[in-house]
């Protein structure tokens, strides 16, 4: 399974909670689109992310799972969230 990672990094910048929240959200929406400017094949996309810093702070940003494991990964989750299979 092949993986990129992209990053964005702000240093040096004092953010408000609602500032960082207003970015993470923006950088998500702009991860997608590029996606799609790309021209990338997605078979069976899952999207996993939140901007929520107290929860794991590890975890801000979005998550983009393709393939088999991107299904078998949505059916485990169903119990406590919303998937769409396509």
């Amino acid at each position: 399974m092949s993986r990129s990672e992209f990053r964005f990094v702000v240093d040096g910048v004092e953010l408000t909670a609602e500032q960082e929240s207003l970015i993470s959200r923006e950088i998500q929406k702009a991860g997608l689109a590029a996606l799609t400017t790309a021209n990338a094949k997605l078979t069976n996309p899952l999207t996993l992310g939140h901007d929520i810093i107290e929860l794991r702070p590890e975890w801000r940003g979005l998550w983009l799972i393709d393939g088999p494991y991107a299904r078998e990964l949505g059916e485990r989750i169903n119990d406590f969230a919303f998937w769409i299979k396509r």
